[in-house]
């Protein structure tokens, strides 16, 4: 078998553990696609980590795993029948759901084409030197017995000192020399590299998204129980004219440009086996999804999954993750008001917590059995400081992007706010917060860290960078597709025949008109 042919296989394989889940949590949505492969790749994770707890082959948890997911969501859709996918409203296509229902798929494939085209870089069978070193060594260690595994996870001797990072890399490697019966670092690599691509793309549907989302809120009252955080309540609207171009052409050109972007940004760790850029991608995902999106079913999930995918790659990632859950959770309870009941607040409130239990589940694992790179050695106090301005002095020049964004979120804030709130997109401070938490979590790790702090910051600093940088960039996308609802089209106010109030509910499916309440779109 082929490294190509090997490769396909094990992305199959993970695409068809994660359809179900992401199917009954997502729905049928266009940003589900790159999201079915990495819900399969958190569950390889978790199998890693039940098979290092338990005992037994990772093959055998992630296979158990998978039928476990399965039976829960064909329960669900037996006990609730109104929750199926096959109990999704029917929608007849007006003018303004075909505009924005063409614009989707026309987002969709321009998305993936670009994020393929950006594949390119695994023309050269390059492993970078901590994906040999770590990230492509531990898949063996998951393929051995349980008692050897805790042996590699704990022995001192060896030079590579952090076998205590998180599993999705390694553990979705593992799965795919298990399946495939290829055990190379280039099936890992290239693995790898495609899931980087999804989240990737998922992060860049989100502005596609955004940009339907906001186009059919201009021409769509506000749903009632709408607040400033732009968040209905009732999820129900009237339709009163067709959706402008400019908002859905624009979310498309920064879906793609975002692609081009992330890619030169992550390069070229996107594409030799890094975890750099698996959490980085992912987080900018999660803040898309759970903390600019209009707060829904769909998006909540999409943020928990890749919550989970950036928490489970990286202790960076898990840190950020971890932030990331405490906001959503906020942002979600804070719309829907602490005051309407503990009926309104205990959904995300559970979510948090599981996710929560989830993420901490591999790093209370590794202190109990005593992994190799558990516990952080912290520097004194005494040394903070220069560390610090070290640390401020070294990331400086690869944010330059924040002298972007900081003054446009501040003139965006000032001038555009009505308009983004009349869209519905997620309030900036949201995104900013986020972005401070990545910087925290890495410069934390620098400062408190006890290496050479100069080489240190030399060596990693392009990497630690992305998720920052990237999320930069994508509060600069945002506030373009914001900007440009403020051009209409001849057709912006003009009323759809047979339109007019008409009451309509959220349907953005691959098969169905998308979204004309804005309901579940990304804004």
């Amino acid at each position: 078998m082929t490294t190509v042919l090997a490769t396909i296989v094990t992305l199959a394989a993970l695409s068809a553990v994660g359809f179900l889940p992401v199917v009954a949590t997502v729905g049928p949505r266009w940003f589900a696609v790159p999201l079915a492969p990495l819900t399969g790749a958190v569950l390889a994770a978790l199998a890693a980590t039940a098979s290092l707890s338990f005992g037994g082959a990772l093959i055998d948890w992630f296979v158990g795993l998978a039928v476990v997911a399965a039976l829960v969501v064909f329960s669900i859709w037996v006990l609730e029948p109104e929750r199926g996918p096959w109990a999704r409203p029917s929608t007849r296509g007006t003018p303004g759901r075909r505009r924005s229902r063409m614009m989707g798929v026309v987002g969709f494939f321009a998305v993936v084409v670009s994020c393929c085209w950006n594949l390119r870089g695994l023309r050269s069978p390059t492993v970078g030197f901590d994906a040999r070193a770590l990230w492509v060594m531990r898949p063996g260690w998951f393929l051995q017995s349980h008692a050897q595994l805790l042996i590699d996870m704990k022995a001192r001797g060896l030079v590579l000192s952090q076998s205590a990072y998180p599993p999705l890399v390694s553990a979705t490697t593992a799965v795919a020399w298990r399946i495939t019966g290829i055990h190379t670092a280039r099936v890992g690599v290239t693995t790898i590299a495609v899931l980087n691509i999804c989240a990737l793309a998922a992060a860049a549907m989100a502005l596609v998204e955004c940009g339907r989302g906001v186009a059919t809120r201009m021409v769509t009252p506000a749903a009632s129980g709408v607040g400033s955080s732009g968040v209905g309540s009732s999820g129900v609207a009237v339709l009163t004219g067709r959706p402008p171009w400019a908002p859905m052409v624009t979310g498309v050109v920064a879906a793609v440009l975002l692609v081009f972007v992330a890619a030169g940004v992550t390069e070229p760790f996107l594409t030799n086996g890094y975890a750099d850029p698996i959490w980085s991608l992912a987080a900018v995902g999660a803040v898309a999804y759970g903390l600019q999106s209009r707060s829904d079913r769909s998006t909540r999930a999409a943020a928990a999954i890749l919550i989970l995918v950036a928490g489970l790659s990286k202790n960076e990632g898990l840190v950020t993750a971890i932030a990331l859950v405490a906001l959503v959770a906020f942002r979600t309870i804070g719309i829907e008001g602490l005051r309407a009941g503990w009926r309104r607040w205990v959904a995300p409130a559970v979510l948090a917590a599981c996710e929560l239990a989830l993420l901490a589940w591999w790093p209370v694992l590794m202190h109990i059995i005593g992994a190799r790179g558990a516990s952080s050695s912290f520097t004194a106090s005494s040394d903070a400081g220069s560390r610090t301005s070290a640390v401020v002095h070294g990331m400086s020049p690869y944010l330059h992007v924040l002298v972007v964004a900081l003054p446009l979120s501040i003139v965006g804030g000032l001038v555009l706010r009505s308009v983004r709130r009349r869209g519905e997109v997620g309030n900036d401070l949201w995104a900013w917060l986020a972005l401070a938490v990545g910087l925290v979590a890495v410069g934390g790790a620098l400062v408190t860290g006890s290496g050479a702090i100069v080489p240190w910051i030399r060596s990693t600093v392009h990497r630690i960078t992305e998720y920052p940088v990237l999320e930069g960039w994508w509060i600069v996308a945002v506030w373009a597709v914001v900007a440009s609802s403020g051009i209409r089209t001849p057709h912006a106010k003009g009323p759809d025949v047979g339109a007019a109030g008409q009451e309509v509910t959220a349907d953005d499916s691959l098969t169905a008109p998308a979204d004309v309440t804005g309901v579940g779109a990304a804004s």
